[in-house]
C-alpha cells in the first residue's frame, strides 16, 4: 500500500453534474444505486491512471485480477466485525441500529478507491482464508457510527485508507515481503494493521513473493549507490558520476509511472534501511518522491 493523492483526479467532462443528479435521484428513491452505477464506473479509467493501473490497496497489477471502483464507505448495508484472536478469522457483529449504507457518499469522488477483485469482493477459501472488503466498514469506536453526512467526521475507520497520507506507513514487512504489525497487540494502530492485512488479503503468498522479487531487483542498485557515496567521501574522482547514475536508477524504481508494482514496499525498505544514519541521501531521495 502507498499513498494515493485523489485530490486532483482528471475526471471526465460533466461528471460532477451527473454525480449530483444521480445523488438526487438516489436520495429521492427515484433510482437505486445499481441502476445508476454507470456514473462511478465512468471513473474507472481516471482512478486507474492515478495509480498507473495498480490496486490502491495491495499495489498489484497483472498478477491478481481485473480491477473495480470500490466505495471506501459502503453504499450497501454496512457490516462490521473484529479480528478473531487467532488472527485468521473475522467475527462479524451486528450494527445497531442497522446501517443501510453511506447513501450520501455513493457518488462522492473522495469515496472511490481503485481496487482489485481480491481486495474488494467477498470470497471464501482464498489460500485458506475468507474475506474481501465488500461492505465491511468497522470503526475504532462503534458508538461514533455516522448515519448522516454531518456526523461522518467523528468516525475513525479501522480499515487503512491509501488516500490518507500516513495510513500506508503503519504496515511493516519482513525480509520475505510478508506484512505484519509492529505495534503493541491491542493498540489502535495494531488493530488497524492486522484487520486490514486480513480483510484485504495483503498477506497472500503471491503478493509476498512479488514484493520480495521487486526488492531483489532494487537492492543491488541501493548497494552500489551506498558504495559510491562512501567513495565520494574518500574523494574518489569517479565517485560522484557513478553515485548520480545509481540515484537516477533508484528514482526510476520509485517513480509512480514505473510499471513494476510494490512501490510502497520499496519505500518501506528504504525508510527502514539500517544505514540511513551514514547515508542521509536516502531521506532526501524519499522526500523528493511521493
Amino acid at each position: 500500500m502507498r499513498y494515493i493523492d485523489n485530490t486532483f483526479l482528471d475526471i471526465p467532462d460533466n461528471w460532477e453534474e451527473r454525480a449530483t443528479e444521480a445523488s438526487r435521484k438516489l436520495l429521492a428513491e427515484e433510482r437505486t444505486a445499481d441502476q445508476l452505477s454507470q456514473v462511478w464506473r465512468d471513473l474507472k479509467t481516471c482512478l486507474s491512471n492515478a495509480s498507473h493501473r495498480r490496486c490502491w490497496y495491495c499495489e498489484s497489477t497483472i498478477n491478481r485480477s481485473d480491477n473495480a471502483v470500490d466505495h471506501y464507505r459502503p453504499k450497501g448495508t454496512v457490516k462490521t466485525g473484529r479480528l478473531h484472536e487467532d488472527g485468521l478469522r473475522i467475527d462479524t457483529t451486528d450494527i445497531e441500529p442497522v446501517h443501510n449504507g453511506y447513501i450520501w457518499k455513493t457518488f462522492s469522488l473522495d469515496n472511490f478507491r481503485y481496487s482489485c477483485d481480491h481486495c474488494n469482493e467477498y470470497r471464501k477459501d482464498l489460500e485458506g482464508t475468507s474475506g474481501g472488503k465488500w461492505n465491511y466498514f468497522p470503526l475504532v469506536r462503534e458508538e461514533r457510527r455516522a448515519y448522516n453526512a454531518q456526523n461522518e467526521r467523528f468516525e475513525i475507520p479501522v480499515l487503512l485508507d491509501p488516500c490518507k497520507a500516513l495510513d500506508w506507513q503503519l504496515i511493516s514487512y519482513d525480509s520475505n515481503g510478508k506484512p505484519f504489525s509492529r505495534f503493541e497487540k491491542g493498540a489502535e494502530e495494531d488493530i488497524k494493521v492486522r484487520f486490514s492485512i486480513r480483510l484485504l488479503h495483503l498477506d497472500q503468498r503471491g503478493l509476498n513473493e512479488g514484493r520480495r522479487s521487486c526488492w531483489n531487483l532494487v537492492n543491488p542498485t541501493l548497494r552500489d549507490a551506498k558504495h559510491w557515496f562512501l567513495e565520494k567521501l574518500n574523494e574518489n574522482p569517479e565517485a560522484d558520476h557513478n553515485f548520480q547514475n545509481e540515484l537516477i536508477k533508484l528514482k526510476q524504481w520509485l517513480n509512480p509511472k514505473n510499471p513494476a508494482s510494490y512501490i510502497g514496499f520499496v519505500r518501506y525498505k528504504l525508510r527502514n534501511d539500517k544505514d540511513r544514519d551514514i547515508h542521509p541521501w536516502i531521506d532526501i531521495l524519499l522526500g523528493d518522491i511521493q
